[in-house]
């Protein structure tokens, strides 16, 4: 636990603040972090600070934003909880498998793209290497090139299994 979240734990001990004082002490990290975290930014912004500086907060005023937070706290959890039920249902949505064409179209491609994979390495060799004893001279064209393909199956592939830690590395 950091030390930001144990003085405001103690604060809002001494303050009466119970809301905040036992979601700061159960929720703070993993998953359910968000709640500690939410609780601590709201605290921070009430001080005028940021949240690495709420040390530097003197103990009346913090005391005293800690109880108006308590206030709040009921809304705030609402809040999160909203936006959790939301993005579950989101979540569920994708998962249904009766919604048509929408979920179908990332193992369709991925499979498609693994499809050319192997035609391009083994498929394609194998049936040229008969048509070639059969006729000389008679090939079958790739219609494009490794690199190309390559370059389609890495971004396809990237965008598929980590697009959201790419658009979360570039908004930092």
């Amino acid at each position: 636990m950091s030390a930001v979240a144990t003085i405001l734990i103690g604060v809002a001990a001494k303050v009466g603040a119970p809301i905040v004082k036992n979601l700061l002490q159960e929720h703070l990290g993993g998953t359910a972090g968000q709640v500690g975290g939410a609780l601590i930014d709201a605290i921070a912004e009430k001080a005028g600070v940021p949240p690495e500086q709420l040390e530097s907060v003197p103990q009346p005023e913090l005391e005293r934003i800690v109880a108006e937070v308590e206030q709040e706290s009921p809304q705030l959890i609402e809040a999160l909880l909203e936006s959790q039920r939301e993005a579950n249902k989101l979540m569920l949505a994708e998962m249904q498998k009766d919604t048509g064409f929408g979920w179908m179209w990332r193992p369709f491609g991925m499979w498609l793209l693994l499809s050319l994979i192997g035609w391009f390495a083994m498929g394609r060799p194998v049936v040229n290497a008969i048509l070639w004893a059969v006729m000389p001279g008679l090939q079958i064209e790739a219609g494009i090139d490794w690199p190309t393909f390559l370059g389609i199956f890495t971004i396809y592939t990237g965008l598929y299994m980590g697009g959201n830690t790419i658009l979360r590395t570039v908004k930092k």
